[in-house]
């Protein structure tokens, strides 16, 4: 209980930070809900040949999955492609390595800065990956220790606002009774935040008469008539 109850702090934290005023951005702000994968097979110098990707797709043998809801982000849009973002995450440690070891449970609080290349790669924005790097602090049951973070990541656009992400990261752990290890995940985040006022679709930032339903090649503003001249 009380390992849940650390994990609902987390997830109150991130979700209060959605209340915030400063909107600059079409729907600057993301949460997203999703699953973890922790995976503690030996990394690095560990390993006899320092391979840090070493059986990495190992997912039967090494991947340690809670099957539920598992990681909650909360992400706000800085500018310039950067993003700032927030993660809990729980799950339970059953595999480390090759070794089956009674329950552990693993919470993490991960804050970090993304860098999102999507547009360089492609106009229309529905691939979207990114560069993450930041750090956190973490909990096998009662021992907590930092860890330096740094991942990769894909949003895949469904709509403007929801999109299908995955990630993994690298968590390097300042801890010597922890092994370094890696952190995947999976989910759907909504992205809103942005003001439409006349409901046109059209967001006021970019609505040349963002009081007034118009019409996108205008730029928002109307066309009563019909005559391919805005009002």
């Amino acid at each position: 209980m009380k390992h849940l109850s650390r994990f609902l702090l987390v997830a109150m934290i991130a979700l209060g930070c959605t209340n915030m005023q400063a909107q600059t951005e079409d729907n600057p702000w993301a949460i997203g809900i999703g699953v973890n994968a922790i995976d503690l097979y030996p990394i690095g110098e560990d390993m006899p040949r320092g391979d840090y990707f070493n059986e990495y797709f190992n997912v039967e043998d090494h991947w340690n999955i809670l099957p539920s809801v598992s990681r909650i982000t909360v992400g706000r849009y800085i500018g310039a492609g950067f993003s700032a973002e927030l993660a809990g995450s729980l799950n339970r440690i059953e595999k480390v390595g090759d070794l089956r070891i009674d329950d552990v449970t693993y919470y993490s609080l991960d804050g970090g800065v993304n860098y999102n290349f999507g547009e360089l790669i492609n106009e229309d924005g529905w691939f979207n990956p990114y560069l993450a790097i930041g750090g956190g602090y973490a909990w096998l049951d009662e021992q907590g220790f930092g860890t330096a973070n740094g991942g990769v990541g894909i949003d895949f656009a469904i709509t403007d606002q929801i999109s299908f992400n995955v990630q993994s990261t690298y968590k390097h752990a300042f801890d010597n009774e922890l092994n370094k290890h890696f952190q995947h995940s999976a989910g759907i985040k909504l992205a809103f935040g942005g003001t439409d006022t006349d409901g046109d679709g059209i967001y006021d930032d970019e609505d040349e008469c963002p009081e007034t339903p118009g019409l996108k090649e205008f730029n928002g503003c109307p066309d009563s008539e019909g005559d391919g001249i805005p009002d």
